[in-house]
């Protein structure tokens, strides 16, 4: 798969990576950038702390809410320590492309790394992040087309 990304642009892990938790509320700078997130805290002495910034697919698992129990959805993530905005502990911040069902507060999810699209980075202002996650998010969708065996399942919110 693409090299696993460049190994994952030399981060050591190779792709897929898979983890999983519980969505927990965040800073909601991602939901007044327009880009809602589903947060998971994470614990970076782990070892193997995957790629920075990835495409990758999600699962959503919701707790008796059954219409979205194992629905799949694009997504772009960032793992670390969000620069641009610091404070808080670090944590997994995944944009679930197409996702419109709501807060996923207290869901378990699971989060595949797919594709390396570009290490963290400190922008200048918020405007410069928000212009940053919309070519993101075009990526991701560029990189899902080119490998629809990998991605065209979550694309279209389902998965065989």
């Amino acid at each position: 798969m693409e090299q696993n990304s460049r190994q994952a642009a030399a981060g050591v892990i190779s792709l897929p990576f898979t983890v999983s938790g519980k969505v927990t509320q965040g800073k909601q700078l991602g939901t007044r950038l327009g880009f809602p997130t589903a947060n998971l805290l994470y614990d970076m002495s782990r070892g193997n702390t995957g790629p920075k910034i990835s495409s990758c697919i999600t699962a959503t698992s919701p707790l008796g809410t059954s219409s979205r129990v194992g629905a799949m959805y694009l997504c772009v993530l960032n793992q670390g320590r969000h620069p641009t905005a610091p404070g808080g502990a670090p944590t997994v911040e995944a944009h679930l492309l197409d996702y419109d069902g709501g807060p996923l507060y207290g869901e378990e999810i699971t989060l595949e790394y797919l594709h390396f699209l570009r290490p963290e980075t400190t922008f200048p202002s918020l405007e410069a992040l928000r212009d940053q996650l919309n070519r993101d998010k075009q990526n991701a969708r560029s990189w899902a087309k080119a490998f629809p065996t990998l991605a065209d399942d979550a694309i279209r919110g389902e998965r065989s």
